[in-house]
């Protein structure tokens, strides 16, 4: 029973953060009727005054944005984010949109899941520390208390 119990607990925190995110992505896109808005090629469409459009992923926002400039402008955030994916991506091929797209997966498919991974393997490491640290103090505590 202890071992079949440790053996869930290190699946459950080990493999489920990896696998369990495929196996979502896989159901929702075999799911009937198939992936929502699938697309062969980006779309052409209009530009639009209230709101943004394939037009403005296309060739940038010709109309007032709704976020803050801090965060969409081309010299903040959003820009300097961009900038930098294509940077990358000239270090990875020739071809400045395949280079870009592959910087673009490499960063967010990769880079981020692996450090998002990170981070959930070192706080659960630091759980079970505290809770290891909390069994010692109870388990010190209580022998304390049978001698008194």
């Amino acid at each position: 029973m202890r071992s079949s119990r440790r053996w869930l607990s290190w699946l459950w925190t080990w493999v489920a953060p990896l696998v369990l995110p495929w196996v979502i992505l896989l159901a929702v896109n075999a799911w009937p009727p198939g992936v929502p808005l699938a697309r062969g090629a980006i779309p052409r469409e209009g530009v639009r005054a209230d709101r943004c459009t394939w037009a403005c992923h296309n060739r940038g926002c010709a109309h007032r944005p709704a976020l803050p400039a801090a965060l969409t402008g081309d010299r903040a955030l959003f820009g300097k984010t961009i900038d930098g994916l294509y940077r990358v991506g000239s270090l990875l091929s020739s071809d400045r949109r395949r280079g870009y797209g592959l910087a673009n997966l490499l960063v967010f498919c990769v880079l981020w899941p692996a450090l998002m991974y990170a981070l959930w393997v070192s706080a659960w490491r630091e759980r079970e520390r505290l809770v290891a640290l909390r069994r010692a103090l109870e388990s010190s505590s209580g022998s304390a208390e049978g001698r008194a």
